[in-house]
């Protein structure tokens, strides 16, 4: 099935075939007092220029077809909202241009969680625009996103989900990221009839893991790390699914 076919309901069928492992992960964890002081990183590259990717991050507009509806006041120091998602702050905005990667950094507000998100938009590396994709196939990336979500997670939650928990939506959305650019759809990948399909589970099965294994890379043991995978599939794909109750009595990191 090509990325140009289109289900009943008009909207343009997602493949997510190889865009797990386009995607390079990295997590540090510290413990401190008032929990897990976690760090999340995530890069992927993309077949477009560097403003073009700016605006897809940063334009009201561009946002609602691929990561969701967002309003407010998208500009330095504007109060923003996602539909259904976070609020927050634009505490800094600069846009790419002479040579210069766009940086943009949020404060990420959920209920009573405040974390910080920040965003770069930047060319690709050249042996990146060389390559191609990340398993050596598809057109050459001409820019890349790197992503980095930082905050303060209880004990507790940790232990039950570990980094997947933020980690499977950042995921989700860059899938919606590349499968907007790819095609044109203006359908989030979380909100599209495909989030209901095997296909989805299977996909957020994989990135659970796939941030399993950053944990375990971070310094949480492989038992702990492997849990949290397995809690955070369920949990994704349950629905009204409750969080359980951790069973490991500590952790490590």
């Amino acid at each position: 099935m090509s990325d140009s076919t289109a289900g009943a309901s008009g909207e343009v069928i997602i493949e997510p075939a190889g865009q797990l492992d386009a995607v390079f992960r990295e997590l540090d964890v510290r413990q401190c007092d008032d929990g897990i002081l976690a760090a999340m990183r995530l890069v992927q590259g993309f077949p477009v220029p560097v403003g073009e990717l700016w605006r897809c991050c940063t334009e009201a507009d561009r946002l609602s077809r691929w990561f969701g509806v967002v309003g407010g006041d998208l500009r330095l120091g504007g109060r923003f909202s996602v539909e259904g998602n976070a609020s927050g702050t634009v505490e800094r905005c600069a846009p790419p241009g002479a040579g210069a990667a766009g940086e943009l950094q949020l404060s990420w507000e959920f209920g009573e969680d405040v974390s910080q998100v920040e965003l770069r938009c930047e060319g690709a590396p050249e042996s990146a625009g060389d390559a191609g994709s990340a398993d050596g196939a598809g057109p050459p990336q001409a820019s890349r996103l790197v992503l980095e979500h930082r905050g303060i997670v209880t004990l507790d939650f940790w232990r039950a989900y570990g980094p997947g928990a933020g980690g499977v939506g950042w995921d989700l959305a860059l899938l919606g990221l590349a499968h907007h650019l790819r095609t044109g759809s203006t359908v989030p990948a979380e909100q599209s009839l495909w989030v209901t399909t095997p296909a989805a589970a299977e996909f957020i099965a994989g990135s659970s893991d796939a941030w399993g294994r950053a944990s375990e890379a971070a310094g949480t043991s492989p038992e702990m790390a492997q849990a949290a995978a397995r809690r955070t599939t369920v949990f994704y794909t349950t629905p009204d699914c409750a969080i359980p109750d951790a069973e490991e009595p500590d952790t490590e990191g």
